[in-house]
This record gives structure tokens, sequence and C-alpha cells, in this order.
């Protein structure tokens, strides 16, 4: 049975000495106090949150010899859909930093200004990833989620443009309980937010990074498989 979507508004406490690391800032010189200013600044105003819904899926086909799962009245299609085969329960789910800082003004602050805040903005949606992590082992019992996500990976593995279709099934206002909006091409905003279904499967261990040509991607977890993602979708479409 479908629930409701859940928001789970996630505690942050960014480290400061994580902060400094990933900023060099001991070589800002003169800039040192407004990157502290920034990082202040953050920490109050950026609010980490998670959007979820449980969901079921209604049927595994394959469409023109891709596999594909429906949902309520949303069908997606893409290579990573055969991580899926035998799933039956998903969590359709959104993370991200929070709309805090997007109003701020970074003008007035030194032209790396930008880069300080995404290094903020990273530990945030670190702590919303951790936290829905969490709220699903506590809540619903999975020990090891694994995650499906519309434009992680290579263009084939589950397009980006699916992404409005995840949207629609977390209700009318798709991700706007918690700040976050898809722009027309299909990107997110806040930038630091994540969206997919995440599911646990006996037989899968799937993991996007292994089938993504991105050798140099500095969000890479695991290396290169080399190997392609086996298409084992069930129920063939006629």
């Amino acid at each position: 049975m479908a629930q409701k979507p859940i928001l789970i508004d996630v505690p942050f406490s960014p480290s400061l000495s994580q902060y400094r690391r990933s900023i060099r800032f001991d070589a800002l010189d003169d800039a040192q106090v407004e990157a502290v200013q920034l990082f202040d600044d953050a920490t109050m105003l950026l609010q980490p949150k998670v959007l979820l819904r449980q969901l079921f899926i209604g049927s595994h086909e394959v469409v023109a010899g891709v596999p594909s799962v429906a949902i309520g009245s949303e069908r997606f299609v893409g290579t990573a859909m055969a991580a899926l085969d035998e799933v039956h329960r998903v969590f359709v789910y959104v993370a991200t930093c929070g709309d805090g800082m997007e109003s701020y003004d970074l003008k007035r602050l030194d032209m790396l200004a930008p880069y300080w805040l995404d290094s903020i903005k990273n530990q945030a949606l670190g702590a919303a990833r951790r936290g829905l992590l969490e709220y699903c082992t506590a809540h619903f019992g999975i020990s090891k989620p694994l995650s499906v996500n519309p434009g992680s990976g290579n263009i084939d593995l589950w397009p980006i443009e699916q992404m409005h279709g995840l949207f629609r099934l977390l209700g009318e206002r798709g991700a706007e309980p918690i700040g976050v909006r898809l722009t027309e091409s299909s990107l997110m905003v806040p930038n630091k937010s994540i969206a997919g279904m995440l599911f646990a499967s006996a037989k899968s261990d799937y993991e996007s990074c292994a089938y993504c040509d991105r050798e140099q991607c500095p969000q890479r977890r695991v290396p290169r498989s080399g190997e392609t993602l086996r298409l084992t979708a069930k129920h063939p479409h006629h």
C-alpha cells in the first residue's frame, strides 16, 4: 500500500576543519575572514531535508529491448531498471542540502565564494543522504539500501528527462515541500540535491558508478566494472 510522502528534517553540524581543508583555507590570505563568515552563515541557514514515499512497482516489462517498470501512472525506461528485477517495493526520494542559501548574496564576497559554498553544501547533502539511509533502516528494516538515480552514470542507464515522472510520484507539489524544483532541462535546484528510487534486493548489488565511463568523476564510489548491466526484466512487452 502506498504511503503519503514523509518529510525528514536532518540535523546538520558542518565540520569547520573539513571545510578549511576542502577550500585550502590556509592559502586564502586576506579572504579568510570572508570564508569563515560564509561558513557561519551557511551553518545557520542550511537545513538538509529528505522527502520520501513508499510505493510499489506495478509491472516489469521490456520496451524496445530496454527494461522498464511501471509505478502508478508513471513508466520508467532505462538499463538501470534491470536492477529492479524481482523488486516490488521502492522508496521514491529527493534529498537536498536545503534552500536556505539560494538567495544569499555571494557577489559581495571573494570570487571564490561560490566554490566555498559548494563545499558546505556538499557536507549538507552528505548529511541528508545519511539521514535518508538511517530512516529507511530504522523504519523499514532495510539493512542494505540500494539506489537508482536518473541522470547518474551513462545516459542510457536512466535518462535524466525521467526525473519529472519521479517528482510526480511525490505528489502534486513534487519536491516543493523541501524547497527543491526542477528546471526545464531536468536539473534540480538547489544544485546539491539527489533524487531516485531506493530499494532492497537479495539478488542485485547495483551501483551506477560501476557502469559509468567517466573515470575522472569526483563523485565516483566504485571502479568501472567493464561489464554491461544485464537486461533481466521479465514480462516482455507486446
